[in-house]
């Protein structure tokens, strides 16, 4: 199944927008959505084409539903996927740089249907068969929340593909594993199936006492990464960056067929402008840093 959308589409419509100004989204009944929504939606709105023309949530997920086999809700990763293509996972930032907070989840380069929190056929909501591996794409939105002139407005958008900067899960399977040893190796208790870190039962000499060792995940944000060096882009402007494998560039132009050229063709057009750059570049490997990526990033700016 070819991808229904993808990153340089949602790239592609940022720019169309020209503006990164986030509008309040309102429920059926007239009442808001809270301010923290507003970055999925906006991200919801760039993958899935003729969104944003609509104010109401319900309205919204009709488009939503046409693109994304996966529209989200606060149990499970990623926030929303594509169907035939990419899940995807905001996450709204209130400074340029600060790391991002994945909580109790370790980061992904990929999600397959047994990853732990992912969707399932059995899980309400969740459209898509026949899949075996998806690429997960990170935003890092920095966006204003304070009462003023620029309330609601991004000042940065990142939007990085997981297996440019993530290991492969076994990376982090393999230290939980040894953190639920040296707890089973280090007391008498029981472990027991859980998926924290570890759940021991029993560690005190009359069993009353059970340790749950929990893990909190941060990544590193995007800018302090990827340093863009040389492109100046505007103080007073949005800047708006997109990180990927060459492998997906390529993938994404094969799969698009003939909607391809009128994608590529809008996209150069804002590389003429001198508003986006496309950079060639190659990234360390995060299986092995020894090892280069071919990759390209995508650096801009909008209003």
């Amino acid at each position: 199944m070819k991808a229904t959308t993808n990153v340089l589409i949602a790239l592609n419509n940022i720019f169309k927008r020209n503006s990164t100004r986030l509008t309040p989204i309102f429920r059926s009944n007239g009442s808001a959505n809270a301010a923290g929504d507003s970055l999925e939606y906006f991200i919801k709105d760039m993958f899935c084409t003729g969104a944003s023309q609509y104010q109401y949530d319900h309205e919204k997920e009709q488009v939503y539903k046409e693109y994304l086999s996966w529209t989200g809700d606060s149990s499970h990763f990623p926030d929303f996927i594509v169907k035939g293509g990419v899940g995807v996972e905001p996450k709204k930032q209130n400074s340029a740089t600060a790391s991002l907070s994945l909580n109790s989840s370790y980061p992904k380069d990929y999600i397959k249907p047994d990853t732990q929190n992912v969707p399932t056929l059995k899980t309400p909501g969740f459209s898509e068969t026949g899949w075996t591996k998806k690429p997960i794409i990170y935003v890092a939105g920095h966006l204003n929340t304070k009462k003023g002139p620029d309330e609601n407005k991004l000042y940065s958008l990142w939007m990085v593909y997981g297996n440019t900067i993530v290991a492969h899960n076994t990376k982090y399977l393999s230290l939980i594993n040894e953190i639920r040893d040296a707890v089973k190796v280090n007391t008498d208790a029981k472990l027991t199936k859980s998926k924290e870190l570890a759940r021991a039962r029993g560690i005190d000499p009359l069993k009353y006492t059970t340790l749950r060792v929990r893990g909190m995940y941060e990544l590193e944000h995007p800018a302090k990464i990827f340093d863009i060096q040389g492109l100046n882009l505007p103080k007073n402007k949005t800047h708006v960056f997109v990180v990927m494998l060459k492998s997906h560039y390529d993938t994404i132009k094969k799969d698009m067929g003939n909607n391809w050229e009128p994608l590529h063709n809008d996209l150069q057009q804002y590389i003429n402008k001198g508003v986006l750059n496309q950079l060639a570049v190659q990234l360390p490997d995060p299986n092995d840093p020894n090892n280069k990526l071919d990759a390209y990033i995508f650096a801009g700016y909008t209003d």
